[in-house]
Formats: C-alpha cells, sequence, structure tokens
C-alpha cells in the first residue's frame, strides 16, 4: 500500500482474495467503491477466459467454429462467404474482419450501445476484410463472444452448420 502511495501508481482499486475469502479491498481517491468504472478491456479478459473454459469443457469443440452458425434462428444482414467463414478465433483475436472503427473513438462501439439489440447489431456489420487478415480493436467482437457464452448457459454443445 506504501508503495502504491510513495509512487503514485493509477491504481483506483486493489482486491486480493484468498483461499475464497476477501482480504482486501482497498480504494485510492478520488475513488470510495462507489464510482462507476467502464471495465472495458477486464470484461475481454473475462470473456476470453469463459471461451477458453467453455473448449476445455467441450462446449465448443473448436475455435475454428463459424460465428454465424452459432446464431442459427437470427436472420443477419450483409451475409456473404467472408462473414460466414468468420470464427470464434477470428473474434478472439480481433482479427474478425467486421467493418468496425477502434480506439481512439470506438464509434463502432457507441453505436452499438444505441441500438436496442447488440447481438443483432454486431452480427448486421458488414466485413471490411478477410476474417483473419487484419487486427481492427473491435469491443463488438468480445460483446458478440459475450452472446457465446450466454448460450453456453442452456446449451451442452454447438453443432456447425
Amino acid at each position: 500500500m506504501d508503495f502504491i502511495r510513495t509512487n503514485r501508481l493509477p491504481i483506483h482499486n486493489l482486491q486480493i482474495v484468498r483461499n475464497g475469502y476477501l482480504v482486501l479491498d482497498a480504494y485510492f481517491y478520488p475513488y470510495n467503491g462507489k464510482t462507476f468504472h467502464d471495465t472495458a478491456s477486464v470484461t475481454k479478459s473475462v470473456t476470453s477466459t469463459l471461451i477458453g473454459i467453455a473448449l476445455d469443457q467441450k462446449f465448443i469443440r473448436s475455435l475454428q467454429e463459424p460465428v454465424v452458425a452459432l446464431f442459427p434462428q437470427r436472420s443477419i444482414a450483409n451475409l456473404d462467404s467472408r462473414k460466414r467463414s468468420m470464427t470464434l478465433q477470428n473474434l478472439l483475436t480481433m482479427q474478425s474482419g467486421l467493418a468496425c472503427e477502434g480506439p481512439p473513438t470506438e464509434q463502432t462501439l457507441s453505436d452499438m450501445r444505441q441500438t436496442a439489440v447488440w447481438i443483432q447489431f454486431v452480427l448486421d456489420r458488414p466485413m471490411s476484410s478477410d476474417p483473419g487478415q487484419q487486427f481492427v480493436y473491435c469491443s463488438s467482437n468480445l460483446h458478440l463472444l459475450s452472446a457465446v457464452t450466454t448460450k453456453l448457459q442452456t446449451l451442452t454443445t454447438f453443432e456447425s452448420s
């Protein structure tokens, strides 16, 4: 704690859990535990971990699963061979090929937040490149992976078409 304060590290909150018990929950001015934070990349890490667990537990056969095949009940705009070939791995590595404006503005994320059905917004995005060809930081990719993990609550395996 002294090191954090002395070196003015930009830490808002530090939590330590040991053996399932919260042993430290410290906040650093001006944060107090009631301040809302955009957890952004933390959520990306958790979602990616859940996909890894689903793969390990065989809820997902492979990271090469085509994404659109996991949403057979949805009508998807701009559906072409590139979008059909987009895989879970492409989403995880931010190489989906979906048209997405990343930092500094992340306009695509802002646009998604203005829609009623975020999953549909992402699925309907046009493709700007072949999946796996170009890295573009796109938070919408991880939102789509979040939808996959949500589906896993009721399904035991995905069947590819």
